[in-house]
């Protein structure tokens, strides 16, 4: 598949800045930029279709991009959480912190946030 120089050039800024962030290069390459592209690209092609094919607005777009960069964000601070760590120095209030749990109950708090702001609008 041919992909034009305009959208390599976007994926190579993203790679550079998720580098400048102080990810590594397993997660900051073109493939890790171009999939995460690709699954928000589907989502919304999902959403649509799942609407009868009826256009989505803008907030709905803007809604879909929040919630999916903020609930990848909680994910990844709480996977460089333990990679940082060696096991034994992961304690109790470490997996209350950044476990699972504590993931899961702040996806549902942006799930609450994200469609309470964009109804709002």
């Amino acid at each position: 598949m041919k992909i034009p120089f305009s959208i390599m050039d976007f994926i190579d800024e993203m790679v550079d800045e998720k580098l400048k962030d102080g990810e590594n290069k397993s997660t900051a390459n073109r493939t890790a930029v171009a999939l995460e592209i690709l699954k928000i690209g589907v989502r919304v092609l999902k959403k649509k279709n799942e609407q009868g094919g009826k256009d989505i607005t803008l907030d709905e777009k803007l809604a879909l991009i929040a919630d999916a960069v903020l609930k990848s964000e909680l994910k990844l601070d709480s996977m460089f959480e333990f990679a940082h760590k060696r096991p034994q120095d992961i304690d109790d209030n470490m997996i209350k912190a950044f476990g699972y749990q504590a993931v899961k109950e702040r996806i549902n708090e942006v799930d609450y946030k994200v469609s309470h702001f964009f109804r709002q609008k």
